[in-house]
């Protein structure tokens, strides 16, 4: 009974032995294990102690701001760069501006000339000569008639007046001129052969009695109609343009500016057309842009002639979207963008260098940002 009761003692140790044995282990191992894990935490943010990662619970968001404010300018000067490009598509240029003063002394030069070879074809002439390297001018240059590899020009004389002819491959112009050497008609041809002709543009010029300048250009397309009309310095006042359809017209574009003494715009206003439906059956949306401007031009307004850019005002359907405001300092303005009708942003700049930042709320200043001006 005593060696039963002995192993079973015996037995009931080991098994406490190997209980705590086992606990020992574990907590070691928890241990080492929560070692392991801080010392990893602890050099996880060691780590990131020296990276700058974005927290949205320090972001204020003021750089929206300025990034819009950069946007929005940069969308005006787009929207001005190309209304200045769309300007001289309307300009006239030099061959329509030319109005010979010695139209009737070239006229009678061109006489003798036909009369000196009766003979012979004026046409057939120009072609000898043309080969030869010859070319026939007009005492101020106009009316050239010359060949030159694939292309030419070929005069010829109607009842009206003169047609000169110019073709390069399959693009061919056709000027029509009365007796005063004055355009009146243009067309413009692509012909890759006989039987293959398309008319792609006219434009027909109406011209003032007294001065004999353009006062009115038509362009007309197989889709399209524009009029434009020029003041007496043959500057563009007007311009609208419409799109053909069914033997109807519908206004796309309507454009007008205003000069002052000096032919300067003080006012360039655009109003684009726009249609939900092609067949133009539904009234137009219309988006107007405007540009105005102020010169100083005089050292009794303080700004030299010529050194300091105009101030101005931009607009879309009138609402006042930026403008510009220049010092008599050549380098020192300042622009304002416009949002809404409660904020605003103006920025400064000395040496055309942005210098500050104002941010405003229905006129009340709410931040100011300044730069550090680059030696």
């Amino acid at each position: 009974m005593k060696a039963e009761l002995f192993l079973k003692v015996r037995f009931i140790l080991l098994v406490l032995f190997a209980a705590s044995l086992l606990s020992v282990l574990n907590s070691c191992r928890k241990k080492n294990t929560s070692e392991s894990a801080e010392n990893n935490t602890e050099q996880t943010e060691q780590e990131n102690e020296g990276l700058d990662f974005y927290s949205p619970a320090e972001d204020n968001a003021l750089w929206v701001e300025t990034l819009l404010a950069r946007i929005e300018e940069e969308r005006i000067a787009e929207e001005l760069a190309k209304m200045e490009e769309d300007l001289s598509e309307y300009q006239l240029d030099e061959e329509e501006l030319e109005v010979d003063e010695e139209a009737s002394e070239e006229e009678d030069q061109l006489e003798e000339e036909e009369q000196e070879s009766e003979e012979q074809n004026p046409i057939e002439k120009f072609f000898e000569e043309a080969a030869e390297g010859r070319v026939l001018n007009g005492k101020k240059q106009e009316l050239s008639f010359y060949e030159f590899q694939n292309e030419i020009l070929v005069p010829q004389q109607t009842e009206d007046g003169y047609i000169v002819i110019h073709s390069a491959d399959s693009a061919v112009t056709r000027n029509f001129y009365n007796f005063e050497y004055q355009l009146v008609k243009k067309e413009e041809w692509k012909i890759k052969s006989a039987s293959d002709a398309k008319l792609l543009k006219t434009e027909k010029f109406s011209y003032t009695e007294d001065t004999k300048k353009i006062n009115k250009k038509d362009i007309v397309t197989s889709d399209s109609f524009e009029t434009i009309s020029y003041n007496e310095s043959s500057f563009p006042v007007n311009v609208k343009k419409y799109v053909l359809k069914d033997e109807e017209s519908f206004i796309t574009l309507e454009r007008s500016w205003l000069y002052n003494s000096d032919n300067k715009i003080i006012k360039d206003e655009q109003k684009e057309y726009s249609y939900k439906n092609k067949d133009y059956k539904n009234p137009p949306e219309v988006f107007v842009r405007r540009y105005e401007y102020i010169y100083y031009d005089n050292a009794s307004d303080g700004k030299e002639k010529n050194e300091i850019p105009p101030d101005s005002k931009y607009y879309e359907n009138n609402i006042l979207k930026m403008q510009y405001n220049y010092t008599s300092e050549k380098g020192k303005w300042y622009s304002w963008i416009y949002f809404d009708e409660t904020f605003s942003v103006k920025t400064c700049y000395e040496d055309d260098v942005r210098i500050s930042e104002e941010y405003y709320n229905s006129g009340k200043l709410i931040r100011k940002k300044t730069y550090d001006k680059m030696d």
